[in-house]
C-alpha cells in the first residue's frame, strides 16, 4: 500500500469509527424515539445476517474450520447486523425530520412513517435510469482508460472475469456490499451530516458532496490507477446521494445492486477480462 493510498485508508477507517459511535450514542439516548422503526431495523439486520451467512457458507467448508474461527465469524455476523439495525432507524429518523422519501411499501402504526412512503410505482423509472446510466458510464470509462486491478481483488477471480471463476459466493458478496453501502451512507451518514451540520433542503447538496467524498475514498486501492476508481465511483456516489433525497433509500440499493450484478454478467457474456473493465462492489 502506498502512502496515498494508506492517507486515503486512514481517513475512510477514521470517518467509519467516528459514525460508528456516533450513531451508537444517538441510538441510545434515543432508544424510545426509535422505536417505530424498529421493524425495520431488524429486517435490515436480518437481510444483511442472512445474505452474510450465505455468502461464507458458499465460499467456505464450515466443517473444516476450528469451533474458534466458527464463533469468531457469529460474533463478526452479529455486531455488523447490529450495526445495519442502528444505521436503519436512526437513518430513517432522520428521513422522516427531513421529510425525505422512504420508498416503502408497508406501513407501520406511526402516521410520521406512513406520510413519508412512495409506492413501488413511483421510483422505479428513475431507478432503472441510473442504474443504466451508471453501468454505460463505467464501461465507457474503462474501455477508454483500461485500468488494472489491484493485486488485492484479483484473489476473488483468480485474475480473470471468467464464468468458471464468478462463484454464487461473489454474486451475494457484491449484493451483501450494495445493500450494507446504502444504508450506512445514504440512509446513514448523509442524512446524519444534514441533520447535525444543517445542511437540510437548498444546502442538501453538501451532504449529498461530503458523503460521495468518502464513498469514493472507501474505494480507494481497488484499481490502478486510483484516479479511474475516483472518476468511477465519485459521479456514481452524486448520483445515488440524489436519488436518495428524491426517491429513497430502496432506489439506491436497486441500483447499486442492479450495477454489481449486470457488470460481471456482461463481462462474462463479452468475454472481457477483468483487467479491462472492473465493477463497482
Amino acid at each position: 500500500m502506498n502512502s496515498t493510498n494508506l492517507v486515503f485508508f486512514l481517513i475512510w477507517g477514521l470517518s467509519g469509527v467516528f459514525f460508528f459511535f456516533a450513531f451508537l450514542i444517538i441510538w441510545h439516548k434515543r432508544r424510545s424515539d426509535l422505536q417505530p422503526y424498529f421493524s425495520y431495523g431488524l429486517l435490515a439486520a436480518g437481510i444483511l445476517f442472512s445474505m452474510q451467512l450465505l455468502s461464507i457458507l458458499l465460499d467456505f467448508d464450515i466443517k473444516s474450520l476450528s469451533l474458534a474461527k466458527v464463533f469468531g465469524i457469529i460474533i463478526a455476523l452479529l455486531i455488523d447486523s447490529l450495526k445495519m439495525m442502528i444505521f436503519t432507524k436512526v437513518g430513517m429518523d432522520y428521513a422522516t425530520k427531513l421529510a425525505y422519501p422512504l420508498s416503502l411499501n408497508t406501513h407501520v402504526s406511526r402516521r410520521k412513517v406512513k406520510d413519508h412512503l412512495l409506492k413501488l410505482s413511483q421510483f422505479m423509472i428513475p431507478t432503472l435510469a441510473v442504474a443504466t446510466l451508471s453501468i454505460l458510464y463505467s464501461i465507457i470509462l474503462f474501455k477508454f482508460t483500461n485500468p488494472e486491478i489491484a493485486s488485492s481483488m484479483k484473489s476473488l477471480f483468480d485474475g480473470e472475469m471468467k464464468a468458471e471463476n464468478y462463484s454464487a459466493a461473489n454474486f451475494v458478496f457484491f449484493l451483501v456490499a450494495a445493500f450494507g453501502e446504502e444504508i450506512i451512507y445514504r440512509l446513514g451518514i448523509q442524512n446524519y451530516l444534514a441533520i447535525h451540520l444543517n445542511w437540510r433542503h437548498s444546502r442538501y447538496w453538501l451532504a449529498i458532496l461530503v458523503t460521495s467524498i468518502l464513498w469514493t475514498i472507501g474505494h480507494t486501492g481497488t484499481l490502478s490507477p486510483n484516479w479511474v476508481k475516483f472518476a468511477q465511483i465519485f459521479p456514481i456516489g452524486l448520483l445515488l446521494g440524489w436519488l436518495f433525497r428524491k426517491y429513497g433509500i430502496i432506489s439506491c440499493i436497486l441500483v447499486h445492486g442492479l450495477f454489481n450484478v449486470i457488470i460481471p454478467l456482461l463481462l462474462v457474456i463479452e468475454n472481457y477480462t477483468i483487467n479491462t473493465i472492473v465493477f463497482n462492489y
